[in-house]
């Protein structure tokens, strides 16, 4: 397959466009795209890693503790996602996909089911942070280890099921496309049904952070009215700010992109755009780096 040049700048004779020939679905991304997703997925690594790394003593941790439990699944969620990364960064540079169509499906679905994990996880964790606030309780466990375990375990089995019943029978089959192409399966979401639940998903991920950012409002606004002056020398303050990073790290990742793929539903020939939206979800990997601090994570179930 032959390369052509599509600019003179130092960055397009790196990025180089391969010649797709007629009657292809899709156009190749543009160049200045695709050095904007390297750039982004780079920093992804440069976040993720360093907040996985530094958050591994949390298996040191009371594993009875929900908010730690909670932590400890995210771990393993970007544990997960992570590895795909750099498969996403050498294609964007490379313009061209040699591993074969099942990788591409894996890799591609991968950032969608960390994405779904990493939500549910912190409205999980935001929803019990913010119960413990009202009932003026200091935390919340499980009453034993075993439960702990089994709560993870249902929330894995339900998200990776269904991942992988999207990956083998539903995402990207009957689309036509270069063998050397990955990240196209735009066409698939031109069916009522799948626009429908896309619909849904989308309005699900842009009500409920709200909501929850909204409450967070609320709680700081009462902590501040209560201790008034003192109120930067709580831990109370303080604890909430953390729950505020989360509520923060919802309404920037994810919520633009499902803002726009509620527009991308009908327009699906905005792809590069969507990817760019999409790419800026996988930033939620800085979560971690929320409990990086002197002892971090000893008192993440606080």
């Amino acid at each position: 397959m032959n390369n052509t040049t599509v600019a003179t700048s130092t960055s397009d004779k790196l990025f180089t466009t391969p010649d797709y020939g007629k009657g292809n679905r899709t156009q190749p991304l543009d160049s200045s795209v695709r050095v904007a997703l390297v750039v982004i997925y780079a920093v992804v690594l440069m976040v993720g890693i360093p907040g996985v790394v530094l958050m591994i003593n949390v298996l040191k941790s009371n594993l009875r503790s929900v908010t730690t439990v909670a932590v400890l699944n995210l771990i393993v969620a970007h544990l997960i996602f992570l590895p795909t990364v750099p498969f996403r960064i050498d294609y964007f540079f490379r313009n061209r996909w040699d591993l074969g169509l099942m990788m591409c499906k894996v890799v591609s679905a991968m950032i969608f089911i960390h994405m779904y994990l990493s939500f549910i996880i912190y409205v999980v964790l935001l929803v019990i942070r913010f119960h413990s606030f009202y009932k003026r309780t200091r935390t919340e466990d499980f009453y034993r280890r075993l439960h702990s375990v089994m709560f993870s375990a249902a929330v894995w089995a339900v998200v990776v099921l269904a991942g992988t019943l999207l990956v083998v029978f539903t995402y990207g089959n009957g689309v036509e496309r270069d063998p050397n192409t990955c990240f196209n399966f735009g066409s698939t979401i031109q069916k009522t049904w799948v626009k429908v639940i896309n619909y849904l998903i989308s309005a699900t991920f842009v009500i409920v952070p709200c909501v929850l950012g909204a409450i967070q409002a609320h709680i700081l606004l009462s902590i501040a009215q209560q201790y008034g002056a003192m109120t930067c020398s709580q831990q109370e303050f303080w604890a909430q700010m953390k729950s505020l990073c989360f509520v923060v790290v919802m309404l920037v990742c994810f919520v633009p992109y499902h803002i726009f793929r509620m527009h991308y539903l009908s327009h699906s020939d905005e792809e590069e755009t969507n990817e760019l939206f999409l790419a800026i979800t996988a930033l939620s990997c800085a979560d971690l780096l929320t409990f990086v601090r002197k002892g971090a994570c000893r008192s993440c179930g606080t």
